[in-house]
């Protein structure tokens, strides 16, 4: 009785083409996974503004068709503010009023900048007085850590991850670039929500609000602005959980469409790298083939042993990929990552089946060479004709 081809002995017996071809596809799996992670690092730390800290802090500004106001030559400017600071202070008592909200603000706004390894993202905060300020970074469980607390005109709180993501200093002017050196950072605070807070100074700002602290079940302005008797319409401004849900997904369709395009590339060019080695592979074999033919093997125990042969290469690879990936992820993390301030994690294991299916396409793609291949082969008679 005959044995069964052996898949490793031609892995044993040609050491150096096999392990060429393996550390191809290792370097091309921890290639593929590398750039999703890096991708995702702006996934990661875009979910923190866009989903969690909408939950804690909501900003409106609303329209005056709104606010039930319509302007008056009739009336003085001094009138005219009077009742429209009326207005404004009865929609911002009846908000206080509701259920999950913990207080409202009136105030000026700054925008802070956050920037991925893919794009960037802005985002406001308030600016209080210095005896609101505590009470704010209760509400968004902050607590300061460096620095001191602000007490006078222009100073600013900022969160760790923004400090280091915009290689900000303690006594150094916020960005400066934005705003001139009207701003300065005196405290650095820990939150799970990437807060900054500070005092105004004139009216350098970037927009007026009613800053209202929610919590998740009070966080859709639309919906509690309902329950006041209020319908919002497209020319309020309202940034909340809504909103930035909306601005997310938006963003991240666009960064995966640009992965998915990288990682078609890459797959592309492995798929023709691996279809020239292997076919240079078996090009090398055609006596090999023969020889098994003509002792009475069929091209099915021929096709058997290929397959295992592929599945033996791709297996390795695949487990090399993934324990080289792991370090070099940990280290660009470790020194890179957390000192530009950028959220990350390791395991995607929906990217990781996206590999698997891409070396499985690749496999289904040799299926063509190989039964090309097998058909072909003649046994030694046939040959010596």
């Amino acid at each position: 009785m005959k044995s069964k081809l052996s898949a490793t002995k031609f892995v044993a017996n040609n050491k150096k083409q096999v392990w060429v071809m393996m550390l191809a596809l290792s370097m091309t799996f921890m290639t593929m996974y590398l750039i999703n992670f890096l991708f995702m690092t702006t996934q990661e730390s875009y979910q923190v503004l866009c989903f969690e800290q909408p939950k804690k802090v909501a900003f409106v500004n609303l329209s005056l068709e709104t606010m039930g106001l319509s302007y008056s030559d009739d009336l003085s400017d001094e009138d005219w503010n009077r009742r429209y600071n009326d207005r404004k202070n009865e929609i911002m008592e009846k908000i206080r009023l509701c259920d999950g909200v913990s207080d409202v603000f009136y105030t000026q706004t700054l925008n802070a900048q956050y920037k991925g390894l893919v794009g960037s993202i802005g985002y406001d905060f308030p600016l209080l007085e210095a005896s609101q300020i505590q009470s704010y970074l209760d509400h968004m469980d902050a607590k300061l850590v460096s620095g001191r607390m602000p007490q006078n005109a222009g100073e600013i709180l900022v969160d760790e991850i923004i400090y280091k993501n915009q290689h900000m200093k303690l006594d150094g002017y916020f960005m400066e670039d934005a705003f001139g050196k009207v701003f300065r950072v005196v405290g650095v605070v820990k939150s799970d929500y990437m807060i900054c807070v500070g005092i105004p100074d004139g009216f350098t700002n970037t927009g007026w609000y009613m800053v209202v602290l929610c919590n998740e079940d009070t966080c859709n302005m639309k919906n509690l602005l309902n329950r006041i008797g209020i319908q919002p319409t497209e020319y309020d401004g309202i940034c909340d959980v809504v909103h930035w849900k909306e601005d997310y997904n938006e963003w991240m369709s666009q960064l995966n469409a640009s992965l998915l395009g990288i990682l078609l590339v890459v797959m592309i060019i492995l798929a023709i790298s691996i279809l020239v080695a292997y076919v240079s592979f078996m090009r090398s074999r055609v006596s090999e083939y023969c020889l098994y033919i003509s002792i009475g093997y069929s091209r099915k125990d021929i096709y058997t042993m290929m397959m295992k042969e592929v599945g033996i290469i791709f297996g390795v690879s695949i487990v090399l990929g993934s324990v080289i990936s792991l370090p070099v992820m940990f280290a660009f993390g470790h020194f890179v990552l957390d000192n530009i301030g950028l959220l990350y994690r390791y395991f995607y294991p929906e990217h990781l089946l996206r590999i698997l299916a891409a070396y499985a396409a690749i496999i289904a793609f040799l299926q063509i060479p190989m039964i090309l291949t097998i058909n072909k082969i003649k046994t030694v008679d046939e040959v010596e004709e």
